[in-house]
């Protein structure tokens, strides 16, 4: 019996090592990034949908602002963000959203009902875009939370790129 449990505990501590070294090497990196810009009245539809969002105060993603009337498409741009992440870990990166830190002129962040993952040992990209006013750069700074076994971890990066 006494030689069971030496045995039942050397199998614990293995275990135990094994688990905290897979949780201690489970790292995303963003290997690249890049935005582009599209003026807003170059996708009027969309311009219009948000904008009824915004007056009404029920805008799927995140709202920066009280609800309100927007002025024109032509003061407005879209930015979108592209982030491609590599999952170093051999699990996978599960739940990945990404939050722009806005700036005063920043409308709102258009949400996604996407669920996004990554696979172990994969390489994909995640994209998260705002509306914003026409006279704001294009540098901001972004949360990218994912999940790895229901743990949450939190990359913070800005964006260097302008336009």
């Amino acid at each position: 019996m006494k030689r069971f449990a030496i045995v039942s505990v050397v199998l614990l501590l293995i275990a135990l090592l094994g688990v905290g070294a897979m949780y201690m090497t489970s790292n995303v990196t963003v290997i690249a990034q890049g935005v582009t810009a599209l003026e807003a009245y170059r996708n009027y539809d969309l311009f219009t949908d948000l904008s009824a969002q915004v007056r009404a105060g029920a805008v799927v993603g995140t709202s920066f602002v009280a609800p309100q009337e927007l002025s024109n498409a032509e003061d407005y741009v879209f930015y979108t963000y592209t982030f491609r992440l590599e999952n170093n870990t051999t699990l996978p990166a599960e739940m990945i959203e990404v939050q722009i830190t806005p700036m005063s002129g920043d409308i709102l962040q258009i949400g996604s009902d996407q669920v996004l993952a990554l696979p172990a040992h994969t390489i994909g990209d995640v994209t998260a875009t705002i509306l914003t006013s026409k006279d704001m750069h294009a540098i901001r700074e972004a949360n990218i939370t994912y999940y790895i076994l229901g743990i949450p971890f939190t990359i913070r990066t800005t964006i260097q790129t302008s336009s």
